[in-house]
């Protein structure tokens, strides 16, 4: 649900063009809560319809069951667009609550609420999906929390914790000459603070403790040596048994820790946890992370140009803040659809090819190279994707051994990927360094020149 919240996220936040006339605060309360109710009533229709689907033979049935549910959260998406154009329910939470300075945070909990609730709403029905099928064997209350935290948690709370501050400071400079410059350099220093401290309150959102002493420990600190890794720690991520997955965090040593879920660490054999270990560290190597931060700073450069080639046309005026603090409801709109195109689209297809990089990375870290495809099968198993699930960010679990098989056969199909995903890399920076100097040349202002 990370993608569908964050889009949901954007929906709320950035101004849109909403029709004239205002609605009432009944309307619009009664008009929010009506598609609540909706989402909830094809939740429960949809979840029926998964469960029927599911008994069809082979992998047929758990594939059409898994595309009834993402219909269902693009249509939590699509609900929380209708809230917006339609009933206009972030203006009636800025009229209701707004014009309160020290109304602290009490204004975006109402404005994210419709969506958290419809996400929530559609969690609880798939949880009943899932026990059935036997693919979860948490309690529901267990099941949501460790969702939430999971998947809503890493952008809910950072960003709750950048409202707070901001709120706060706005709050404290309300009707001075300074109140401007005071949101902007909070806002600023906030947000950089997250990016460098997110590793920590990562540790804290998803229940982390460092992975004890013992053989697999030494195991993979050797492998950390062997590959020249810097971290803080390698932690060990409680999900009650629940999630086999592994991640990394952080950009730099400091504050960089390698994550393994306890289901993984239980259930996989030693060599299959160094595998999974191994491609976590592929991606440090590959400097992934790095690249990663740089398509985000990227994108509100693109996003820059875009209006700008778009104000040639009339229909938008060019961007006068180069951090988006301040836009009009068209410039919204345009961000809206680069942001849906560039994050969806075009960072799913970079980051599916960035995790092929870091699996071919693990065949060739590890003593034993099909122990990794050992893994990958042990992930499906213990995920319940068998059947040839892709993600917005990995490719099906099929595929990928597939992919590996073939390249153990003819070692030149990796360096025809390393090619490729260098030719991206170069050309997002060859991109960035263009559209930057672009502004530089025509927008110095922007900068502050």
């Amino acid at each position: 649900m990370l993608l569908p919240f964050l889009l949901c996220v954007l929906i709320l936040y950035i101004p849109l063009p909403l029709s004239d006339g205002a609605v009432p605060l009944s309307v619009g309360a009664g008009g929010v809560a009506l598609l609540a109710l909706l989402n909830a009533a094809a939740a429960y229709a949809g979840t029926g319809l998964a469960m029927t689907l599911s008994r069809l033979p082979g992998p047929r049935g758990a594939l059409a069951a898994n595309r009834v549910f993402l219909f269902l959260k693009g249509g939590v998406v699509g609900l929380v667009l209708a809230d917006v154009l339609a009933l206009k329910w972030p203006a009636l939470v800025n009229d209701l609550l707004g014009a309160h300075p020290w109304a602290l945070m009490l204004d975006d909990l109402l404005l994210l609420a419709p969506a958290v609730v419809m996400i929530v709403t559609l969690m609880a029905f798939q949880h009943r999906f899932d026990y059935s099928r036997g693919r979860v064997h948490l309690s529901l209350s267990q099941c949501l929390w460790l969702r939430l935290r999971v998947e809503l948690g890493i952008i809910l709370v950072p960003w709750l914790i950048l409202v707070l501050v901001t709120d706060t400071v706005n709050a404290a400079f309300y009707g001075t000459r300074w109140a401007d410059t005071a949101d902007s350099v909070s806002s600023g220093l906030v947000l950089l603070a997250i990016v460098v401290f997110s590793p920590l309150l990562l540790r804290f959102i998803w229940s982390t403790s460092s992975l004890p002493a013992g053989p697999l420990r030494e195991r993979l600190d050797a492998l950390c040596r062997r590959q020249k890794l810097r971290c803080n720690d390698i932690l060990l991520w409680h999900t009650h048994n629940h999630l086999a997955n592994a991640g990394v965090v952080g950009p730099t040593p400091l504050v960089r820790y390698v994550l393994l879920t306890d289901a993984l660490v239980q259930r996989s054999t030693p060599d299959e946890v160094e595998a999974i270990f191994a491609h976590e560290v592929g991606h440090v190597r590959h400097h992934h992370l790095g690249f990663y931060m740089l398509f985000a700073v990227a994108f509100v450069c693109f996003y820059v140009n875009l209006v700008d080639l778009i104000a040639l046309t009339g229909w938008v005026t060019p961007v006068r803040d180069i951090l988006a603090f301040h836009m009009t409801a068209e410039q919204g709109a345009v961000m809206l659809g680069f942001a849906a195109v560039y994050w969806v689209v075009i960072f799913g297809f970079v980051s599916r090819r960035m995790e092929q990089q870091a699996d071919l990375f693990s065949i060739e870290a590890v003593e034993e190279p099909r122990s990794f495809l050992s893994a990958l099968r042990r992930l499906a198993a213990l995920s319940g994707t068998q059947s040839g699930f892709a993600s917005w960010r990995h490719f099906s679990i099929p595929r990928r051994i597939a992919f590996l098989l073939g390249i153990l056969a003819d070692p030149s199909r990796a360096r025809r990927l390393r090619a490729a995903i260098a030719a991206m890399q170069i050309a997002l920076v060859g991109l960035l360094v263009l559209g930057a100097a672009r502004l530089l040349v025509f927008r110095p202002h922007l900068f502050g020149l």
